[in-house]
């Protein structure tokens, strides 16, 4: 089935245009919502730890909205009922609803699948919603959205053009998410992002690592097992030491969320099985082939890492954008590579944002890095060795199975 919101958006998924204003307008002439909702900022693992909240109200039997970005392979996977994709023709029935709004305000293709998922929840009748934030904070569509519990999962350096240039200056884009009145739920941070945190005039502060914690962290091939503040057992089926940071906040948001503001004691789920696709996303298993979206030197220095741990050596397949610090990814690839005895494979994105392979090449023999071959396509079937994918979660619609 075609979907229609697609068709409309055909060739505009990355026009950007400043200011809140339409969409504000926009949502309040659709009338907003009337769930209590979790929103979740930061630089790295919001979708995970999005859809982990998700997850975690709908085990507790709550019908929980989930909105995320971006998508990897279909648009579906942006709008979720609980960590379920919702139906093509509800999309499309959705999309015939709010077209009249999205062509009043010109709203933009982010912007417009904001209004989509809110015409979805009111149709399903939600109790509850989760909505991840697109870039930022600030001036992100989701942010005219009253929100009860606000996330803000690790901040590092990203989207510097936008952003800011240090590590409080794009805090403080990320922590305009935290507003009066809300609570606060807050992934483990770097000094200066968690004196900015701490100064966003929220009702409750709850920090990792202080009020809750992940103990006794266990990761395999297959997921990672961990105690909950000690006591309780959980198992996620995503993979990583991180992963547990991610689902520690999605279960200290979901129980604020449920408890505070639904008036519904939580019970914490012991086993979490729903991931997001790009999130070290095992394609092959002989030889391995894995997909992971990270985009940014904190993002790659974690996924190398834990392929470190399991012991997995591999080449890499590398592409990104121009917006990003190719130059610092690079450095976190080369590392690898120089542990892993693997080679760089890069591939040119069809897209005006995307980085050139040229300069990609360039900035690879700076760094010693001296196997590098240029690709025309990613087939996993010419890939025949041990191989991870990285660089951008646009990366997975060009991957040939």
């Amino acid at each position: 089935m075609v979907l229609k919101f697609e068709e409309f958006f055909a060739n505009k998924e990355f026009i950007w245009k400043p200011g809140l204003e339409r969409v504000r307008a926009a949502v309040e002439e659709f009338g907003g919502k009337d769930y209590p909702s979790v929103i979740v900022a930061g630089t790295n693992g919001k979708g995970s730890t999005a859809l982990a909240t998700a997850e975690s109200l709908a085990w507790n039997g709550l019908k929980c909205g989930l909105f995320t970005s971006p998508h990897v392979y279909k648009f579906s996977e942006r709008i979720r009922i609980g960590p379920r994709e919702v139906s093509e023709q509800l999309l499309n029935e959705a999309f015939d609803s709010v077209r009249p709004l999205i062509e009043k305000f010109s709203l933009t293709y982010f912007e417009a699948s904001l209004l989509l998922a809110l015409e979805v929840f009111r149709r399903e009748r939600v109790d509850c919603a989760v909505f991840e934030v697109g870039l930022g904070g600030r001036l992100d569509a989701t942010n005219v959205l009253e929100h009860q519990v606000g996330v803000v999962t690790p901040v590092g350096f990203d989207h510097r053009d936008y952003l800011g240039d240090s590590l409080e200056a794009i805090a403080v884009e990320k922590a305009a998410v935290l507003k009066p009145g809300m609570v606060a739920v807050v992934a483990n941070q770097q000094r200066p992002v968690l004196d900015v945190l701490k100064r966003r005039p929220v009702s409750e502060l709850h920090l990792y690592g202080k009020h809750f914690w992940a103990d006794g962290v266990k990761v395999e091939f297959d997921g990672t097992e961990f105690f909950y503040m000690a006591t309780v057992p959980v198992k996620t089926s995503s993979v990583g030491f991180h992963q547990a940071v991610n689902v520690s906040v999605a279960l200290r948001a979901a129980q604020q969320l449920s408890e505070r503001f639904l008036g519904k004691r939580f019970i914490f789920p012991k086993e979490l099985k729903s991931k997001l696709p790009g999130r070290f996303e095992v394609l092959r298993k002989e030889p391995l082939a894995v997909f992971d979206g990270a985009h940014n030197k904190q993002a790659l220095d974690a996924l190398f890492k834990l392929l470190r741990q399991l012991g997995l050596r591999g080449s890499v397949v590398y592409s990104g954008f121009r917006d990003k610090e190719q130059g610092r990814n690079l450095e976190a690839v080369a590392r690898y590579l120089r542990w892993s005895g693997g080679s760089l494979y890069l591939f040119q994105l069809p897209f005006d944002r995307a980085v050139s392979v040229e300069e990609l090449v360039s900035e690879a023999r700076l760094l010693g890095i001296d196997r590098v071959s240029v690709l025309d396509s990613i087939s996993l079937k010419e890939l025949n060795f041990p191989v991870v994918i990285t660089g951008s979660f646009y990366l997975g619609g060009f991957i040939e199975r």
